[in-house]
This record gives structure tokens, sequence and C-alpha cells, in this order.
């Protein structure tokens, strides 16, 4: 969840980031292994951090989000033990996995951000899955609210990966059946206030399930089809990467 959009009283989570995470761990699923060295640049509330940590066998994981209160990091270590949480990159370290979960977007210069990225902390041989917001047509006043610079096409971001030196391993797309409602609600009707977002859901356990399975099986299908070498468009786009040399 990006800090942004949390809610200090709301501890529900969204149906759309616990469908994102079962995509990820299928993403993932043949690369994590345990003992692996783990940095989740733009982390938020470090949801999907603590999944792989309790998750993946002596995992070490450095978590980092620019927007990360004194209060949170000092809370976050109180409760999420083992994760080590900080709001700057480490100087020096490599990691075998990096994580840029809707980070890209929020960086003016994307290219140069991660092709550093790769360079100081990724080791050779070493992955980094992104995820972005896709379709600049679609791009909305909920955009600029989070601070948004663009929205990607998948050929755009693939464009970006291979000028960082990177070779993509696997991309696609998620969340297809939200992409009309994307469009209808935030673009055309422009009825979504800006400050809403996944820190909102207030819904009940069954509704919160339904729309969960949706979504769930929304992306298994578009993760099966990518597989065959079938891109259906999403309003997320993804690709797990590889270092060379």
């Amino acid at each position: 969840m990006d800090l942004k959009e949390a809610q200090a009283d709301n501890q529900n989570r969204h149906p759309w980031e616990t469908s994102r995470l079962d995509a990820l761990q299928e993403i993932l699923f043949d690369y994590v292994t345990p003992g692996m060295r783990i940095l989740d640049i733009g982390c938020g509330d470090g949801f999907v951090a603590e999944f792989l940590y309790k998750e993946v066998p002596g995992v070490k994981i450095t978590a980092v989000d620019t927007n990360l209160s004194d209060k949170q990091l000092a809370e976050f270590a109180a409760t999420k033990g083992g994760i080590s949480f900080r709001k700057e990159l480490p100087e020096e370290g490599t990691f075998d996995l990096v994580l840029l979960l809707d980070v890209m977007e929020h960086v003016q210069n994307d290219l140069s951000f991660l092709a550093d990225i790769a360079e100081r902390h990724v080791a050779g041989k070493g992955l980094i899955l992104i995820t972005v917001p896709a379709f600049q047509a679609i791009f909305s006043g909920h955009d600029y609210f989070l601070g948004h610079y663009r929205r990607y096409s998948l050929p755009q971001l693939l464009r970006v990966v291979e000028e960082a030196g990177l070779r993509s391993r696997r991309c696609g797309y998620l969340f297809f059946s939200l992409l009309l409602p994307k469009l209808v609600l935030f673009k055309l009707l422009k009825c979504a206030d800006a400050s809403e977002g996944v820190g909102h859901w207030r819904k009940g356990p069954l509704l919160t399930s339904l729309v969960h399975r949706a979504l769930k099986l929304d992306n298994k299908i578009l993760l099966a089809a990518g597989r065959l070498g079938v891109k259906i468009p999403g309003l997320t786009g993804w690709v797990l990467c590889e270092k060379q040399g």
C-alpha cells in the first residue's frame, strides 16, 4: 500500500492488494529460494515484505520507503521483527531480488534510476520485479495525488528495462477486469476523489472475499495467457528482469 493511501484507523486490506500479492507469489514461485537477500524499494507499510519473510525460510529483507516516519520505523521495528526497515537505500550491498512494486512511475528519470539500482544493488544474475500502472490514456487525478509522472504500456516498460542493461525473463499485465471501471470512473466521469485509494477499503468480509476471488481469477487467466505468449491488457504492467553479466 502506498503510504499516501494508508488510513491509520483502517485495518482492512483492499482485495486489489491481496489479489496482487497472490499474483506476485505466482510470478516469483520458481525464483524465490531460502536464504536469499531481498531489497523491497517503496515498501509502503511492508505488506509484501512481511509475507515473504514469513513464507521463505531464512530470507533476509531490507525494506525501504522515503515516506516512512520515525514513528513508523520504531513501530515496525517492534512489530515486524526480522525485516530491516529504512528511509534511505543502503550505501552498499547487493541483493538476489529487488522489488520495485509501483515505484518507477514516481521517478522522473526512470531509466537512470533503474540503471543505478541494477548497478549498485543487484547481484550478478540477480532479479528485479517491476510493477507499474498501465496505459497513459487513463492517467487521472488519482495519479496526480499519488505523485505519478506517467503510466506505462508494456512495450514502453520493456524498452526502459532493456536500456538499463537488463533482460526480461517474464512480463505481462494484471487486472484486466479493472481497466474499464478505471476509465469510466476516474477518467470519463471524474467522480472519484483524488485521495481515494486502497487504504479506504471498509467493506465487510463477504464482499471483500468475493472481490478478492474475482480479481485472483482475473490475474490467473492473464498469467496463464502470458505463459502462452498472449498479452491481455490490464490495469497493471509487470516485468521480471535479470541483470546480465
